[in-house]
């Protein structure tokens, strides 16, 4: 059996090892950025006040007309929404 200091030299000073290692560290990383949520992912996200406010918005058979009122924070608050993103439901 050889000993460490040999092992170690084949990994990191061997052409070969040092692509054995490269690949391993490689994994590792994609293992540790990996997404947790595969399927069914559901992201809140909460649009901003001016594009919301005061606007009459159809649900199904209801038309809703929002006003804006200034809460607390719960424990989990939205986040904002993408700014290039418009509502469609929005009734002009």
């Amino acid at each position: 059996m050889p000993n460490f200091n040999a092992l170690i030299d084949k990994l990191f000073y061997n052409k070969s090892g040092q692509i054995v290692v490269s690949c391993v560290f490689g994994l590792a990383l994609a293992l540790i950025f990996n997404r947790t949520c595969k399927d069914g992912c559901i992201v809140y996200n909460a649009p901003h006040i001016e594009d919301v406010n005061n606007k009459i918005f159809k649900i199904e058979d209801n038309c809703y007309k929002y006003t804006t009122k200034v809460v607390k924070c719960n424990d989990h608050p939205l986040s904002s929404y993408d700014y290039n993103s418009k509502p469609e439901n929005i009734l002009k």
